[in-house]
């Protein structure tokens, strides 16, 4: 793992651990398009890659199928 998928990670992470009332930031449409981008992302296998992927997967959990 890079530093900068370490450091995605942890922002990442740290979102999820925060208990604030949260509003959506994207629209059903913004999210699935940034599903794909991050797949094409961690498809380069370049920087950011396993942080791509790890981000993807917890928005993808979250789309209505």
């Amino acid at each position: 793992m890079t530093d900068i998928d370490e450091r995605l990670l942890a922002l990442i992470d740290s979102v999820a651990a925060c208990d604030e009332k949260r509003l959506p930031l994207l629209t059903l449409h913004e999210a699935r398009a940034a599903v794909e981008l991050l797949q094409l992302l961690n498809a380069g296998n370049g920087e950011g890659a396993y942080a791509a992927r790890h981000l993807a997967r917890n928005l993808a959990r979250r789309i209505p199928a």
